[in-house]
């Protein structure tokens, strides 16, 4: 084994997606939207969609992050933990979303389709990050590194008393 390959596998899986997800949600959508903006709309399109798009970045890697640490501290409650991160993080882009949209500086039709298409590129990029790093990491099933113990009362533990 290399020690590239030791590296990869001690390293958390969760951090291993997080790391995968936010690399493809900050670089291709944000940037080619907020571009698009620019060159079809103006400064003011380009704008919105960068706003947009950090900002929702800014939630799911808030999100990303805590279910990752929380899993590696209390691995029983990481499902409760991601269940309410979740609603957590869908409530705040609603609420944030909202907010924003009703700032004068977002009156214009077109700044919010703007924002909305910003928001909505990191989004779906960075579902496409989660899933793509999720069916690439290797997580084991069960660890062979932890001896097995025969439960009392096998064959195995009748011989050794013998």
């Amino acid at each position: 084994m290399t020690s590239a390959t030791t590296a990869t596998q001690d390293r958390r899986p969760g951090a291993v997606a997080l790391h995968g997800a936010v690399a493809t949600a900050a670089l291709v959508p944000g940037l080619l939207v907020a571009g698009a903006g620019l060159v079809l709309a103006g400064g003011d399109a380009a704008g919105a969609a960068l706003i947009g798009s950090l900002a929702v970045l800014a939630v799911l890697l808030f999100g990303s992050v805590t279910v990752d640490v929380v899993s590696g501290l209390m691995p029983h409650a990481s499902l409760m933990v991601a269940l309410l991160t979740y609603t957590l993080q869908l409530m705040l882009v609603v609420v944030l979303l909202v907010t924003l949209s009703q700032q004068p500086a977002f009156a214009g039709v077109a700044e919010r389709r703007w924002l909305f298409g910003g928001l909505l590129a990191v989004v779906l990029a960075w579902m496409a990050g989660q899933v793509t790093a999720a069916v690439r990491v290797r997580i084991p099933v069960y660890d062979l590194r932890t001896p097995v113990r025969p439960a009392a009362g096998t064959e195995q533990d009748a011989g050794d008393a013998t």
